[in-house]
């Protein structure tokens, strides 16, 4: 499944992101949105009824969300039949820019982190669109409190 996403529900394509959905993110205009859902053959998130139906009319997926909480928007997308899986790599998003994030050598981000994430820690992962470098700290620990809490675990 591919999504889009309107410009209401930010937090939860940067979570799909995470769980490996290809996620557009940002476009403002309506009809945008429903023009690259028809062409990309990507199902559109919103919250918006309007949106919702107009772009129905034209023959676009649509999934209308009623929650405006992350975890009860998880829980109704697991009724639509997305499967929230393996958090993170190898099948993570990057959540900035939607690019597929690779396991880094730690030469590879030598220079790139702070001195100190280098010393630390020996496991990174990288954006191959933006660059953005990611490695298991204190706010990856965060992200995995928020998984447990969103596939519903202890």
């Amino acid at each position: 499944m591919r999504f889009i996403a309107d410009m209401m529900l930010g937090r939860l394509a940067r979570w799909l992101r995470l769980y490996g959905y290809d996620t557009l993110y940002g476009i403002e205009d309506d009809d945008e949105i429903v023009h690259v859902a028809l062409k990309e053959d990507r199902i559109i998130l919103t919250r918006d009824s309007g949106l919702a139906e107009r772009a129905k009319r034209l023959g676009a997926k649509v999934f209308l969300l009623s929650s405006n909480s992350l975890e009860e928007q998880v829980k109704e997308l697991k009724r639509l039949g997305v499967d929230f899986r393996e958090l993170f790599p190898p099948s993570a998003r990057c959540p900035k820019c939607n690019g597929p994030i690779g396991r880094a050598s730690k030469e590879e981000v030598r220079g790139k982190v702070p001195s100190t994430v280098y010393e630390r820690y020996d496991e990174f992962y990288i954006c191959q669109n933006c660059g953005q470098i990611y490695w298991p700290g204190r706010q990856w620990r965060e992200m995995l409190k928020i998984d447990k809490k969103l596939r519903g675990e202890k």
